[in-house]
Parts: C-alpha cells; sequence; structure tokens
C-alpha cells in the first residue's frame, strides 16, 4: 500500500517534461535474445511484407546497422543467404500492395424519395 508520509517517495513527472538522461530506460536498444533464428527472420520478413517492402528494401535494411535485426542476419548468412532467406518469405506470402484511387464527387443535386401511399403494403404491416 502507498504511503503518502514516506520519505524515499520519488515526485511524480510527466515523461515529456523530464530531461533525458544517458541512462534512460526508454531509450531503444537493440541486443540478440536466444531462441530460433529462422523463426525470427521469416516473422520480421512477413512484417515487412505486410507494410508492402519486398526483398531489395529489406535487403537494403540489412546494410544499416541501426536495424540489428536485419543487419545481425546479414552478417551472419552473407548477403546472397539472406536475399535467399527473405526471397523464401516472400514467395510464400507475398507483398502486400495497396492501390487508392480518386473519384469526381457526387452530384450535389437532391433526389426527392416519395413516401407511400396510404392503404399500401407498409400500412398492412405497421410501418
Amino acid at each position: 500500500m502507498f504511503d503518502s508520509q514516506m520519505t524515499n517517495a520519488v515526485p511524480k513527472v510527466h515523461p515529456t517534461t523530464r530531461e533525458a538522461l544517458p541512462d534512460d530506460p526508454m531509450e531503444m536498444h537493440g541486443f540478440e535474445v536466444p531462441g530460433d533464428p529462422e523463426l525470427m527472420l521469416r516473422i520480421l520478413v512477413e512484417e515487412y511484407t505486410r507494410i508492402g517492402w519486398g526483398v531489395d528494401a529489406m535487403m537494403g535494411l540489412s546494410k544499416d546497422p541501426n536495424y540489428t535485426a536485419f543487419y545481425a542476419f546479414r552478417k551472419s548468412l552473407g548477403d546472397a543467404g539472406l536475399r535467399q532467406a527473405i526471397s523464401r518469405v516472400v514467395a510464400r506470402c507475398g507483398v502486400m500492395r495497396v492501390t487508392t484511387t480518386e473519384t469526381q464527387p457526387m452530384s450535389e443535386r437532391l433526389v426527392q424519395i416519395g413516401l407511400p401511399e396510404i392503404g399500401s403494403a407498409c400500412d398492412a404491416h405497421g410501418f
């Protein structure tokens, strides 16, 4: 339970108003974790294909050390091995592509909709 009389309590400070420190826990860090690298690569490639990235675009990421996972896979598999692994996943799931088309606005003309006559089928059903 929280005791408002605690002497070692830290004052509440909104994250946007506090200063950024060198050991800030909110800073992004990439690092290796144990697991199945083949599964990791497959999931990573599937995610990028869903946002429309193809093989060449992902290979471009692998040359940038800021994209830790792709960069590490390239160092581990080499250019040809990574391209082959990415191509295999892309061939299986495809790349999401979206096209938007703008059309001419609908007419501003109003259309009068008539009401049914009294005694019609709508009256018989209580509408």
